[in-house]
């Protein structure tokens, strides 16, 4: 057992280096008293934010290559054995790391905590792949001593009632940190520059990956002439030349990467709208749709935070707590036609009505308050 002076050790397991949400929760560590040391990946991927604390470099992997990738992590086991040594947590960020941890850590007394961010789509897969998966990931969440969820749905929906897991959970949405920047008011944000009366601007930010959304807010600026214009910001995967089909469009603009939570203010200071729609039509497979809806985006709890009113899609868990707060737009017709019609019809007087109801939310809808207590009892239980 630690004494009052010694720091519990806890070993940080990340797929990759630089996701904002990995890198808030080992700065929830650190500010819980808890000595931690990340231990990682790297792959070509945004670096929104990195870690805080010290790092250990596995080396590079690269994305889809699942051989490649067994391959270097079985070689990285030993140092990553030696790494637990003497620590009493492994934090798992992921389903294949937390794997990595159990393995590294057999026979040793380390307790394993995974934390999901995410469902991916083979989880989910009818077929012998996603059955496959699914007896690993009980695997996993039995050997855990707890899991740490993003969204109330990967707990109740895929591990109790799908998995039939019973491994303590604590939820930890994807708010922004206490100490995050306040938002900047409108007349003194400098991204507000003077446009034509009755400019509505709607931003698009974050690791952008859903073409259908690039699509919709690209025609919507087109067809409105200018009265709509489009500011897109952040990791472009999909389409991957987007930054180049925003520089033919006259009013759409690409600001480029940014780093959270640093850059949001002005990012939200400069906008009217946030676009969160997701996921969007073109996710057919109704497995993958209910796993990705079943989660909050991250422009969902900086709206909040920053009181910027949202447009989302009416069958997502954001559309669902959009229309029960007044604080934005449910597209329940998911269509070009039907999403100019509703798009069309917004005005100031809505605006205003929308970052009024804003206005009233409490900090806690876009910030941790009370989570960094919880998380440090859920982990002093297992680590002493």
């Amino acid at each position: 057992m630690a004494t009052p002076n010694t720091a519990i050790r806890i070993v940080s397991l990340l797929p990759v280096l630089g996701h904002p949400r990995d890198s808030k929760r080992v700065a929830m560590l650190q500010d819980g008293g808890f000595d931690v040391s990340v231990i990682a990946f790297e792959r070509p991927y945004h670096q929104g934010r990195m870690p805080t604390a010290p790092v250990t470099s596995l080396g590079r992997i690269e994305h889809g290559r699942y051989l490649s990738r067994a391959l270097r992590m079985l070689a990285a086991l030993p140092r990553v054995r030696r790494a637990l040594r003497g620590a009493r947590v492994a934090y798992a960020s992921g389903q294949d790391m937390a794997l990595f941890a159990i393995v590294a850590a057999a026979g040793l007394r380390v307790s394993i905590v995974l934390e999901v961010g995410d469902l991916r789509r083979v989880q989910v897969d009818p077929g012998i792949k996603g059955a496959i998966v699914r007896y690993l990931d009980r695997q996993i969440a039995k050997r855990s001593c707890l899991l740490v969820v993003t969204a109330r749905g990967f707990a109740e929906g895929y591990y109790r009632d799908r998995l039939g897991i019973r491994t303590p959970w604590l939820l930890l949405e994807n708010k922004l940190d206490a100490t995050s920047p306040p938002p900047i008011s409108p007349v003194r944000c400098a991204a507000r520059e003077l446009r034509p009366a009755g400019t509505i601007r709607i931003g698009y930010f974050g690791v952008l990956r859903c073409r259908w959304s690039w699509e919709v807010l690209r025609e919507i600026a087109r067809r409105s002439g200018g009265r709509f214009e489009i500011v897109v910001a952040g990791h472009c995967m999909e389409p991957v030349d987007l930054p180049q089909q925003a520089s033919r469009e006259p009013h759409v603009s690409y600001r480029g990467t940014y780093r959270s939570p640093q850059d949001l203010p002005a990012l939200y200071g400069g906008i009217d709208m946030v676009w969160a729609c997701y996921p969007g039509p073109e996710q057919e497979d109704p497995q993958w749709r209910w796993a990705q809806g079943i989660r909050r985006l991250n422009r969902f709890y900086e709206s909040c935070h920053f009181k910027t009113p949202l447009i989302t899609l009416a069958e997502s868990a954001d559309g669902a707590e959009v229309a029960r707060l007044g604080v934005g737009i449910a597209l329940t017709d998911p269509s070009i036609d039907a999403i100019w019609s509703v798009m069309s019809t917004i005005d100031q007087g809505r605006l205003s009505k929308w970052r009024a109801q804003m206005s009233r939310l409490p900090a806690s809808a876009g910030v941790y308050t009370d989570e960094p207590r919880l998380l440090r009892e859920a982990l002093l239980r297992f680590a002493t």
